[in-house]
């Protein structure tokens, strides 16, 4: 009885992790993300699968500004490959974007390619740390469409 008393409490203590605030912790935050609403003049969501009109996402592609030249983004182990996924957000659909974060920008320039026709620009300011992306503003085609200094999601709806 011993022997099993003495091997729980032995579990018990190697479990047991010590917490030390010296010690670097590897918790990371990213969030480069910003979503948009489109709608057209008369007010009918552009993002509805079941809108005749509606983008669709088998042709929207995005592509990151890095280092003067024009990347398309497809990485096809992700989630979701594109850097995009456009969703039900009750009573819209919305496409929630990830945008370029390169280090080499101060304003890291993301390509929206609706289709063929019709591109836009995102822009986004980050606050960087060693651990830490976050997306603080963010532009579209040059207009600052969203400040995370008003405390508000990081969503806009355009009117195309």
């Amino acid at each position: 009885m011993k022997t099993i008393v003495t091997l729980i409490i032995l579990t018990v203590f190697v479990s047991c992790s010590k917490n030390n605030d010296d010690e670097p912790q590897n918790q990371h935050s990213i969030n480069r993300k910003v979503e948009i609403s489109l709608k057209n003049s008369n007010g009918e969501d552009l993002l509805d699968p079941n809108n005749p009109n509606a983008y669709k996402a088998e042709n929207i592609k995005l592509y990151y500004l890095i280092n003067g030249e024009k990347q398309e983004v497809f990485n096809p182990n992700m989630d979701y490959p594109r850097n995009f996924l456009i969703y039900n957000h009750d009573p819209e659909y919305r496409i929630r974007i990830f945008q370029n974060d390169t280090d080499n920008e101060t304003r890291p320039i993301t390509y929206v390619e609706w289709n063929e026709n019709e591109t836009d620009t995102l822009q986004a300011e980050f606050f960087k740390t060693e651990n830490t992306i976050q997306v603080i503003k963010t532009w579209f085609n040059g207009e600052l469409k969203w400040d995370g200094e008003n405390g508000q999601e990081n969503f806009f709806t355009i009117i195309k």
